[in-house]
């Protein structure tokens, strides 16, 4: 892995969103770091299916655990896109707890997005007001943010590119005086949902 390469890659990330996301000159916190989680989430399922579903030509059913509910909409389940979601080393997790002395609960995150999907509640961040829901998120930003961030990095390494530029952004929020344990928790809901989905039914 390159680290200047990927932390090229995060700059470029944060100054594009923050491009996209401002008015008049202001940016919403828990707006800006549910949509980069969302991204980094769904970065984390776009690596494994580009190991293991593209190049390894491995059954989707193989990698993921698909769950469909009533709408026939699927979610995709799975040990390999927790270890880089929550995993040691470069995981999203990881590198999000070096952002605050106090962080939430994790296991909370990762079972209530499990209860939640195919809900209607799936897709809203909890107690927070955001500029839209997390599909939306990814479904506006997928696809021009990703063709930014692959630039600089190698194949699996998409989830380090977008989990670096999260980070970084939650530092400068904490910076002013914004709840980091909070952000944090805001950003790994995000993420682990958008993990889940299926881009195309969104």
């Amino acid at each position: 892995m390159d680290n200047n390469k990927i932390k090229l890659g995060s700059d470029a990330v944060v100054q594009r969103l923050v491009g996209a996301m401002s008015v008049g000159g202001q940016l919403h916190p828990q707006s800006a770091v549910s949509a980069l989680g969302c991204l980094a989430g769904y970065a984390c399922q776009a690596d494994i299916r580009s190991k293991y579903i593209i190049t390894a030509k491995m059954a989707v059913e193989d990698v993921f655990e698909v769950f469909s509910d009533r709408s026939g909409k699927h979610y995709y389940f799975g040990e390999l896109t927790d270890k880089l979601l929550i995993g040691e080393g470069y995981s999203l997790w990881a590198m999000l707890s070096r952002v605050s002395s106090e962080l939430p609960d994790i296991n909370e995150i990762l079972g209530y997005v499990s209860s939640a999907a195919g809900s209607d509640s799936f897709g809203t961040v909890r107690g927070v007001k955001t500029g839209d829901t997390m599909q939306s998120y990814l479904k506006m930003l997928w696809a021009p943010m990703s063709a930014l961030a692959i630039q600089y990095c190698e194949p699996g390494e998409l989830h380090i590119v977008f989990a670096a530029a999260l980070t970084k952004m939650l530092m400068a929020f904490t910076k002013q005086n914004t709840d980091g344990k909070e952000l944090v928790r805001i950003s790994m809901e995000s993420a682990v949902s958008m993990s889940r989905v299926n881009i195309s039914e969104i």
